[in-house]
Parts: structure tokens; C-alpha cells; sequence
């Protein structure tokens, strides 16, 4: 990739990595005398025991990862304020890039595990290290962990709404050290003063430079002592460049605006969105130009999904009508995406293959991608897509793009263009990590998108299918891409560019061709000389159009002059 700064550099050589869950007792055993302090009674008779107030981080790429009020934290394992943890659980490999893991921790730390979300009871510390060892190895952090704050207030409620020597002092008392309960918990701090990271979505990229200072520190290190809790080393303060550097990314991201280029179309922009709507910016680089990706916001999920139930209620289960429900919550609640699991992916792989037999009718798949399509435009939408990790059902279904009816084509090509709509589920479009098909064949995430995209421009027969490829094809010129995907999608543009087009399919492809230029910057040059078109004949086609053939033309003058004189 041209220009990449790859953060997973320093795990380059390894392919499995070890996943520790942390666990420590808040109360430092002051929580097993919680029944008999507070009802007056032995904890042996009717309540349960407080076994401990858990709170657990999880050790994984040489770091711990942990949530509280403040956010998402990580610091060298064993080092918060808590010291050494109580116990400490295996809980197996993964071979998940510590590069894609970051993108995940930064999905969660700005949605369902953002600053100010932290609740003792709904949304805790346990829940996110069950969220992020569930996404690392496939399965959570003990049930009793996860389950006791509840488990134990209920059966206290119980208690005392049975028990024979209940009095309304005792309930009030309870009430009262519950709610200080959470009070305390929700302001607990048990982070290291000076060496933690915040891995909250406001000033990531200043945190994303400290996580890869932290993480080159864990591998160069030579001090290193044998302790209960692992390998530990101090972490060093940031140099004054690095400092420097970090405030000079802030800024920069801090003058990021929406472009003013406007384009026209059948769809609307994130432009037009921010017009009336505007979205704090989440303090690191998003994409690598401030042009706003083409975005299929008039999708009316809500009406979607209702009629998808009418079409598969008498054909699902009680289970899978359950499922479909929480889906329709999802998109018309503010509810996160922690309601929607595996289950519910697998549910969406049913509807969209037509279920077994074909018994589906043939528009169901449609509506199942235009439900898709809205959920995709909601922040934490990425945190629903690595429920399917394991069986990449929903790229499997759209690497088969060319076998699907045209209308299904247009449809997944329009989710692929929300799904840019924010970074997190964009890099996970353009993921690398390969997996294995059905028949055996091994692909990837980018392999899939890039396949879509460059099909849907190449259709000469499908006019509006070409165009919304032009669209996907301009969104994924936003970013970074490896030189070898530039280098693939440069080439169909510049066979598409031989037809007849329409003023803005031509705007949107030049200027992708321009951005693909500056990543390969020998060889999208080189292919541009060789199949053509002439880029001058798009010269006096309009306004915004000049400029960019002008600056092909320059490029191409720098790469072949260049290569011509090697």
C-alpha cells in the first residue's frame, strides 16, 4: 500500500496471540459480608452470597483493554490502580491483525462503549470484556461474572418480598446502598495515573499514536519481570516530536470539513445530510479526502422490514420471528447494536439465500437489503457486521453477485456504498484477513468489494447498475487502498471510461482514477498510457471536470517521465 503506516507492524510475525481475561475484586473481599451487613443476617440463609464486586479487563497484543466512565482504556497488563488481578483466565488464541482489532476497539469506543455510557447494572466493564473477548475468540467471559450484579439483586428482592422479618428500614437501606452502589462504581477509576491510554472516540488519533508508542514499547523492551499478572514493563512518557505530532493530527482533523464539490444523482450525499444535520467529528482522520461518500439515505428500512414480515412470518420460527422484531427495534430505536447477535446474522443469511428450498418469495432477499442498507447508515452498524466473523455469510452471499437477479445487484451494490458511510464499517469492506468458501476457495472481505465494484462498472447492458458502481467506485477512492486493489479498480475505470457517459459518471470516475494514481503511482499511470482512453477528450465537458483531466495529465507527464529516465 502506498504511503500505509501499517500499526500492527510490531505483530507482523505472529498469527496467534493469547487472550487473558483479568480479573479483580473491587471490594477486596469486603463484598462476602454484604448480606449480613445490610439485612442484619447470615448471607448463608436466603440470599445469595456476594461472592465479589468483579471488575475484569482483557490482555491481549502485550496490553490490558478495560471500560469505565471514562471510556475505553488500555494500559501495560496488571497496571491499574488495582494492582495485580485476583485470578487470571486463559481464555484462548485469536488470530485476529491487531490492526483490524483496533478498528473494532475504536467502533466500540464510539458507540455502545463511548465516555458517558457506563452503567453498573446495564452496560459495565464485564459486558464490554465479554463484548471484546466474544469478537476475539468466539465466546464470552464466564456466565457468573457477567450475570452477578443482577442475579444478586434480584434474589435480594426476593428476600424481601417474602421474608417473614421484612421491614421497610431494611428495603430502604438496600435501596439506598444500591443506588450508592452504582454511583460509585459509575466515577470508579481504576486506571493508571500518567500511563493509560483513552481509547474513546474523541481524540483517537492522538490515542491511536500512544496505543502503537505503548505497543513498540511492550515488544522492544529488554526489562521485563516475571510476575503473576505477566510481563510488565513501564511505559514511557511521550517525547516532545511525538507530543508535537499528535496536537498537529488533532488539529488537522479539527479543520476537516464537508466538501463543497457537488455532484448530480439519483442519490444523496452525506453532503446534503450535513446541511441540516451535523455530526461531531470524532477526533482522528476518517477518510483521506473530505469529499463526502454517495449515500442511499431515502432507503426506508422501516417499511422494509415490515413488509419482509409479512412475506416470512408464517414461514420462520418463533425464534426467527423473535429475531426479526429485534431487528425492526434496532433500526427505529435508539437501541445499540448489543441487542442484535449471531442469531441474528444467521437469520439475515436465511432470508437472503430464500430461505430452505427456495420457499421465500423473490423479492425477500430485496427487502432483506434494503433493511440492511438503513442499518448500515447507524454508528455502531460495524459492531453487527463481526457477528459474522465466523462464516462470512453476508460477503459470501455478495461475492456470488454475478449469479444474483440484476435487481438484487443494485441492492447489495447500495449497502456496499452506505457501508461507507462510516470509517469502521468501510475498513471492514476493505479487510485483507482471508477466509475459506464453500468450495474451498480461499477470499477476503477486499476481494469481495473489489470484485463487486469492478462487475457493476463492467455491465455495459445495465445502465443504472453502471451507475450506482460509479458510486461505490468514487467511495472507495476515499481512502487508503493496497496498491494491488488501486492498481484492479484503476483498470476498470479506465475500460469504463470508453463508453458513452453521462457528465457526472464521468466526474466520478476521473477523480477516482486521479486518487488511484496517487497510490500506484507507476503503474495506474502505465495502464492509463496503454488502454486509453485519451483523457483531453473529457476536456470543456464542464467545469468541474477540467481541473481534474488537467491534473491526470500532470500526473501522468511526472510517473512516464520518470520511468522513462530510470
Amino acid at each position: 500500500m502506498a504511503n500505509a503506516n501499517d500499526d500492527s507492524s510490531n505483530f507482523e510475525a505472529e498469527t496467534e496471540f493469547e487472550v487473558r481475561l483479568y480479573i479483580y475484586d473491587l471490594s477486596k473481599g469486603f463484598a462476602k459480608m454484604f448480606a449480613s451487613i445490610i439485612l442484619g443476617m447470615n448471607s448463608s440463609k436466603r440470599c445469595k452470597e456476594l461472592p465479589g464486586i468483579w471488575h475484569t479487563g482483557v490482555v491481549v497484543y502485550g496490553r490490558e483493554y478495560f471500560f469505565g466512565g471514562m471510556g475505553i482504556e488500555s494500559c501495560n497488563p496488571g497496571e491499574t490502580i488495582l494492582g495485580e488481578p485476583d485470578q487470571i483466565v486463559n481464555m484462548g488464541k485469536t488470530e485476529i491483525p491487531y490492526s483490524v482489532f483496533l478498528e473494532f476497539i475504536f467502533s466500540l469506543g464510539e458507540s455502545v462503549f463511548a465516555p458517558g455510557k457506563y452503567d453498573l447494572f446495564e452496560n459495565n466493564c464485564n459486558n464490554f470484556s465479554n463484548e471484546v473477548i466474544t469478537f476475539l475468540v468466539g465466546k464470552g467471559i464466564p456466565r457468573e461474572i457477567l450475570e452477578l450484579p443482577n442475579e444478586v439483586l434480584s434474589t435480594y428482592v426476593l428476600y424481601f418480598s417474602t421474608s417473614y422479618c421484612f421491614s421497610l428500614i431494611k428495603f430502604l437501606s438496600f435501596v439506598n446502598l444500591r443506588q450508592t452502589l452504582r454511583t460509585y462504581l459509575q466515577s470508579f477509576d481504576v486506571r493508571p495515573h500518567g500511563t493509560g491510554v483513552n481509547l474513546a472516540g474523541a481524540g483517537a488519533a492522538n490515542q491511536l499514536a500512544s496505543e502503537n508508542s505503548a505497543q513498540k514499547s511492550v515488544k522492544s523492551s529488554s526489562d521485563k519481570s516475571e510476575k503473576k499478572t505477566g510481563d510488565k514493563m513501564a511505559e514511557p512518557k511521550p517525547t516532545e516530536e511525538q507530543t508535537n505530532e499528535n496536537q498537529k493530527l488533532s488539529k488537522e482533523t479539527e479543520k476537516e470539513s464537508e466538501s463543497d464539490v457537488k455532484r448530480n444523482g439519483e442519490s444523496e450525499s452525506a453532503e446534503d445530510e450535513s446541511k441540516s444535520e451535523k455530526k461531531p467529528l470524532t477526533g482522528r482522520r476518517t477518510y483521506k479526502y473530505k469529499d463526502p461518500p454517495i449515500l442511499y439515505r431515502e432507503v426506508d428500512g422501516s417499511s422494509s422490514i415490515k413488509k419482509l414480515t409479512e412475506l416470512v412470518h408464517d414461514l420462520l420460527n418463533p425464534e426467527e420471528n423473535k429475531q426479526l422484531k429485534e431487528w425492526q427495534e434496532y433500526l427505529e430505536t435508539d437501541n445499540g447494536a448489543w441487542v442484535l447477535g449471531t442469531e441474528h446474522m444467521d437469520l439475515i443469511a436465511h432470508l437472503l439465500n430464500g430461505g430452505s428450498n427456495g420457499k421465500f418469495a423473490p423479492n425477500v432477499p430485496l427487502l432483506t437489503l434494503q433493511v440492511l442498507q438503513a442499518a448500515a447508515l447507524k454508528d455502531d452498524f460495524v459492531l453487527v457486521l463481526h457477528q459474522d466473523r465466523k462464516d462470512h455469510r453476508l460477503m459470501s452471499y455478495i461475492n456470488r453477485v454475478e449469479n444474483l437477479t440484476l435487481a438484487e445487484q443494485e441492492e447489495i451494490i447500495k449497502l456496499m456504498c452506505n457501508l461507507c458511510s462510516q470509517p469502521s464499517s468501510f475498513d471492514w469492506l476493505m479487510y485483507i484477513s482471508e477466509w475459506s468458501e464453500s468450495d474451498g476457495q480461499s477470499s477476503s472481505n477486499a476481494r469481495v468489494t473489489t470484485r463487486a465494484a469492478v462487475h457493476t462498472l463492467l455491465n455495459d447492458k445495465l445502465t443504472t447498475l453502471q451507475k450506482t458502481g460509479c458510486n461505490l467506485i468514487f467511495n472507495l477512492a476515499l481512502k487508503e487502498l493496497f496498491e494491488d486493489t488501486a492498481t484492479e479498480l484503476a483498470t476498470a475505470v479506465l475500460q469504463f471510461l470508453h463508453g458513452e457517459l453521462e457528465e457526472n459518471q464521468v466526474f466520478l470516475c476521473l477523480t477516482a482514477l486521479l486518487r488511484f494514481m496517487q497510490i500506484s503511482y507507476n503503474d495506474v499511470p502505465a495502464l492509463t498510457k496503454m488502454l486509453g482512453p485519451d483523457i483531453n477528450k473529457f476536456k470543456g465537458m464542464s467545469q468541474q471536470i477540467d481541473p481534474i483531466v488537467e491534473q491526470i495529465e500532470q500526473k501522468l507527464k511526472t510517473s512516464l517521465g520518470s520511468m522513462g529516465s530510470i
